[in-house]
């Protein structure tokens, strides 16, 4: 009977061993069936950091407790970090919305920059404008005083007798490049008021005005408006005129004769009594 038992438990463990055997073998054929799903799983779920933290938190030392003060909190493992595998990276957050930390700003930007000293300045450098002296306004200038030239004219004079004498004049007066025409603008306006204390006049009517004057070769070329063309003092008075137009005219050393035009065209007769200007006329025409 007991020889019975022993055999029957040895089958038995025998049997068992067997089961165990093959599932084992059963359990390595799957795992290596399925090697690949296994290990992407385990990453995927991060299985191996989580077992790790798990024995780093068991070996952690216990803080003895002393008696009135409270009892020390365990540390709490941190969270592991994901993979770059396994988890997307965030979207970086927007430099505005990032709380500023003057900590981690660098030294340059945080603390103010000293002002630096003032350079010697070197002898012969260049004061700056700011600190130069006001140069001296330069005086203005005087007006240039205006050209005048001696102009030799001609007007008349009544003697007791009624005799019209022809009468030069030396008169200061305002220089231009026509000294022939100077001359004539002084002459139609008249005697001044110390000519006229000497009882000179102008024998030459009023309203009457030289439109041009030209010289060629020795001949003046005197172009008067209409108004020469009438005087109220008859054949004298035009006799008397012309003297004070050839005479002035040929005060020019360049100027031997005249030649009255009036607007321009040559008329035979100055009036209606009959004084020829046909031609040119000099001093020795009267």
């Amino acid at each position: 009977m007991a020889e019975r038992k022993r055999s029957s438990s040895r089958s038995g463990g025998s049997t068992g061993c067997l089961l165990w055997i093959g599932l084992i073998c059963v359990v390595a054929l799957l795992y290596l069936l399925n090697s690949g799903r296994i290990a992407e799983t385990l990453k995927r779920t991060n299985f191996k950091e989580i077992v790790k933290t798990q024995r780093g938190a068991d070996d952690l030392p216990v803080a003895p407790t002393v008696p009135g003060l409270p009892a020390p909190k365990a540390a709490t493992p941190s969270a592991p970090a994901p993979e770059p595998s396994a988890v997307q990276p965030a979207t970086p957050a927007p430099e505005s919305a990032k709380p500023e930390n003057p900590a981690e700003k660098p030294a340059a930007e945080t603390a103010k920059p000293q002002a630096q000293p003032k350079p010697a300045e070197k002898p012969g450098a260049e004061t700056p404008a700011a600190e130069k002296p006001a140069a001296a306004k330069p005086l203005p200038a005087k007006p240039a005083a205006a050209k005048s030239r001696n102009a030799v004219l001609y007007f008349v004079r009544i003697d007791d007798d009624g005799v019209i004498v022809r009468q030069e004049v030396k008169r200061q007066i305002p220089a231009t490049d026509s000294p022939l025409l100077d001359s004539f603008a002084a002459l139609l306006k008249g005697p001044s008021e110390e000519e006229l204390r000497r009882n000179l006049i102008s024998l030459v009517p009023q309203g009457t005005v030289l439109l041009s004057a030209q010289v060629r070769g020795s001949t003046a070329f005197l172009n008067f408006n209409e108004a020469f063309m009438y005087n109220r003092y008859g054949i004298e008075g035009y006799a008397g005129q012309l003297k004070q137009i050839v005479y002035t005219a040929t005060s020019f050393p360049t100027v031997q004769d005249v030649q009255i035009l009036i607007e321009g065209e040559r008329h035979d007769y100055l009036g209606g009594e009959g004084v020829y200007i046909g031609r040119p006329l000099s001093r020795n025409s009267f």
